[in-house]
């Protein structure tokens, strides 16, 4: 991108504003005397930032509306006065006249690379239609592309990765296109945007004044830092090639023959009792003893760490999350035979904790109050299970395939 970002004590939201004020020179108010934000609010502090260095005015009646949707038009032009730019690429949209007031924005976007127009259909902007998450998520992708090629990179990689797992509702539930992977992911990763408690990331909801506000901050703040400087950027790729986060996320190295792939969905026959095949499907790693320690260290631990998960219990053990694949030899195996006939320390039995954790992710698991039949002859299924791993330095520990394929770690 060759118009560099200007520093955010620089940029200009006022075009979320009523026309009126937009064109007309009024003073910029503090978020303080804002009628519909007060300190109480959410966002208060986010709006107080850009509204005391006069970057964000509020309408003529004093108010900020900071839940008024913001338009494709407004987004646009909240976008293009965050760069010194001059470059315009003139838009062929039939829907925006040469007198549009966000006609210089939406150009402007087109340049910067945040706007392409291949993503409208029938030649028509809409200028005025409310900005969806998801749309918000590609522009401000394209932007970061723009910008730094390795975002890119990092988008394709975890969009067509062979283990990808965002972590987000609608991975398990449906609702977020695989075309979508990329963009999502990288706010996911970066920070910019993020999931709502349920664990969805509501691709199709709108964005509101104040969630703009909030989204603006953090993008100037990630704008001004490389890919790599992101620890869940880093997770999401590693997940997404290799299966798992141990290397981003935890203090293991690779011990052995080689990357967690190798043993992906390669068959493990359970030898004390014959009661099927196990595979290692994903390995998600969480540090942290507490809950909201858990919660801050890693772009995962959201998708399976609640506040009824049994965390480690001290800094010599970690929380791990394995997806598990298990095929029966029998007509009927019970959750008991599968565990009875476990070799590995891998292969776990004990599921998902936080049965809301679980629901609101669309997390398949074992049932610790079901222990009946669960399993099938011949039919395949995948469950996620949790328990703690050792994590005292120089333990190591491996999995081998019936294949002889193998994965080993080791703490530093």
């Amino acid at each position: 991108m060759k118009n560099l970002l200007k520093s955010f004590a620089k940029v200009t939201l006022v075009a979320g504003l009523s026309l009126p004020i937009f064109f007309g020179n009024h003073d910029l108010a503090s978020a303080a005397t804002f009628k519909d934000v007060d300190s109480k609010h959410w966002a208060y502090q986010n709006v107080e930032k850009v509204s005391s260095q006069k970057l964000v005015a509020g309408y003529q009646d004093g108010t900020f509306k900071p839940s008024n949707n913001v338009t494709r038009a407004e987004f646009a032009t909240f976008l293009s006065r965050m760069f010194d730019g001059t470059d315009h690429i003139a838009e062929s949209f039939t829907d925006v006249a040469d007198t549009h007031w966000a006609k210089d924005a939406i150009e402007e976007g087109l340049a910067l690379g945040f706007i392409q127009e291949n993503d409208f259909k029938n030649n028509k902007f809409d200028p005025n239609k409310a900005m969806t998450r998801q749309e918000i998520a590609k522009w401000l992708a394209n932007g970061l592309t723009a910008s730094n090629s390795q975002y890119g990179e990092i988008a394709s990689t975890i969009q067509e990765g062979k283990y990808t797992l965002l972590p987000v509702a609608e991975y398990y539930k449906g609702g977020l296109s695989k075309s979508e992977y990329g963009n999502v992911g990288l706010m996911l990763g970066t920070g910019i945007m993020s999931g709502f408690e349920d664990g969805s990331f509501k691709a199709l909801g709108n964005t509101n004044r104040a969630e703009v506000a909030t989204i603006l901050i953090r993008f100037d703040e990630t704008m001004k830092k490389k890919p790599t400087d992101f620890k869940g950027l880093n997770e999401l790729v590693e997940v997404a090639t290799t299966g798992t986060n141990m290397l981003s996320a935890t203090k293991y190295v690779k011990w052995g023959e080689g990357e967690f792939s190798n043993i992906i969905g390669k068959p493990h026959t359970l030898s004390r009792n014959n009661a099927g095949v196990a595979t290692m499907e994903r390995m998600i790693f969480v540090e942290g003893t507490t809950l909201q320690a858990a919660l801050n260290n890693g772009v995962y631990a959201k998708m399976f760490v609640g506040k009824n998960t049994r965390l480690a219990p001290d800094s010599d053990t970690i929380s791990l999350f394995v997806e598990t694949g298990f095929t029966s030899n029998h007509e009927k195996t019970t959750i008991d035979a599968y565990t009875n006939g476990q070799t590995s320390s891998f292969i776990r039995n004990t599921g998902i904790q936080d049965k809301s954790v679980a629901k609101n992710y669309g997390l398949t698991t074992l049932d610790a109050d079901n222990w009946g039949v669960f399993f099938k002859k011949g039919q395949k299924v995948k469950f996620w299970t949790e328990s703690w791993f050792d994590y005292s330095k120089g333990t190591s520990d491996g999995f081998t395939a019936d294949d002889g394929s193998r994965f080993g770690l080791q703490r530093k």
